[in-house]
């Protein structure tokens, strides 16, 4: 039996702690512990598709809000929501009744002006009546004068019946002037009240068609906003209307991202009501002025692959395809430290350059290769 003193055994255990050996383990411990601590990853080979964000409603083409020009009860609805309509065809008749008490007393006065400017009407029969009696007494007084003054000028009659036969004759000429005047005068004064009269017939008959607004397109009703007997007034909608079948897509883009933006770039749009689903369209037009409450820019869109019931109004969301790549080398955007390095060691920094992103991962192009770990941040 060997007997061990307990010097002996403390000598031991400290050789055993201070070894070689000892010291490899705790640093492999540390070093596991250490690598732990850090997310690690390493780069992909997948495909990679750069994208603006926009989001806006779906609009029919034309669409556009019936406003009446007058103010006045609804007499009735001529229409119903979902009814397709022609150009022009009425929507609703409106109760305006001063404005059809003035355009009855127009129209009455347009048709007592079309007698009397009329040769035959009543007021320029008695004006040529009066021009004819006013000829006949100025011939009959010519010719009375003519034949006194011949008398006399043979010393037959008397002076004094000469210069009354010369006064008579200077009273009827200037009669038959005067009624030769008033004929015309009457006339072309009778035109002018006509023409005027015709004028405000037209503006009481455009009055007529403001009481009956109208369809401006060929389209459908999608909203009718009144009901008969509600006040129509010129500052409250009253329908809508635009295109049945030809729809788009009203976007906005942020003042950020709107120079990258192209007419003829493709989009993917989700649809609150086709929440698992992606179509396609396309950018067809972009207007160029900043919304400056908003800090955006309106875009338009055209669906290449339809949805199968859409209606205006529908909330979108888009994303507009700007660059595509089916094969990239790809990592996380969350590795990415200040825009230009990755770690390539937990305290180590390595700079690359950068291609296209998306929402979630980025294009390298030079620093790293496929086998390269990468340590998040």
């Amino acid at each position: 039996m060997i007997r061990v003193t307990m010097r002996e055994g403390i000598d031991a255990e400290l050789r055993t702690m201070y070894s070689p050996s000892f010291y490899l383990a705790l640093l492999g411990f540390l070093l596991i512990g250490c690598t732990a601590d850090h997310e690690t990853t390493t780069p992909t080979v997948s495909a990679i598709t750069e994208s603006v964000y926009a989001s806006g409603i779906v609009k029919a083409e034309g669409q556009y809000q019936v406003v009446p020009a007058v103010n006045g009860t609804v007499a009735a609805l001529l229409v119903r929501e979902g009814d397709t309509v022609k150009a022009g065809q009425a929507i609703l008749r409106i109760d305006d009744r001063t404005s059809a008490a003035a355009a009855r007393s127009a129209d009455a006065q347009l048709r007592l002006l079309e007698q009397n400017v009329s040769d035959n009407g009543p007021v320029l029969t008695q004006l040529r009546e009066a021009v004819v009696q006013a000829r006949d007494k100025y011939t009959l007084d010519s010719t009375n004068y003519a034949r006194q003054r011949a008398l006399w000028e043979q010393r037959i009659g008397s002076k004094s019946e000469l210069d009354q036969r010369e006064l008579a004759f200077s009273g009827s000429k200037a009669a038959y002037t005067r009624a030769q005047k008033a004929l015309e005068e009457t006339r072309n004064r009778l035109r002018t009240e006509l023409e005027v009269a015709r004028n405000s017939a037209a503006i009481s008959g455009a009055g007529n068609d403001d009481r009956t607004p109208r369809s401006l397109i060929d389209g459908i009703v999608y909203d009718i906003m009144i009901e008969p007997g509600e006040l129509a007034t010129t500052q409250r909608a009253v329908a809508v209307i635009g295109s049945v079948t030809d729809l788009y897509l009203e976007l906005e883009v942020d003042e950020y991202d709107i120079t990258r933006v192209q007419v003829g770039q493709e989009a993917f749009i989700t649809l609150d009501s086709y929440s698992e689903q992606a179509f396609r369209a396309s950018v067809t037009r972009i207007v160029p002025l900043m919304d400056e409450r908003s800090r955006t820019f309106r875009i338009q869109a055209r669906f290449i692959e339809r949805p199968p019931t859409l209606y205006p109004n529908l909330t979108a969301e888009a994303s507009i395809v700007l660059q595509k790549k089916e094969t990239a080398l790809t990592i996380p955007a969350s590795y990415v430290v200040d825009g230009a390095f990755v770690l390539t060691g937990p305290e180590e920094r390595t700079a690359v350059k950068l291609g296209i992103r998306d929402m979630e991962r980025v294009e390298v192009l030079e620093g790293i290769d496929a086998t390269t770990v990468l340590y998040k941040p």
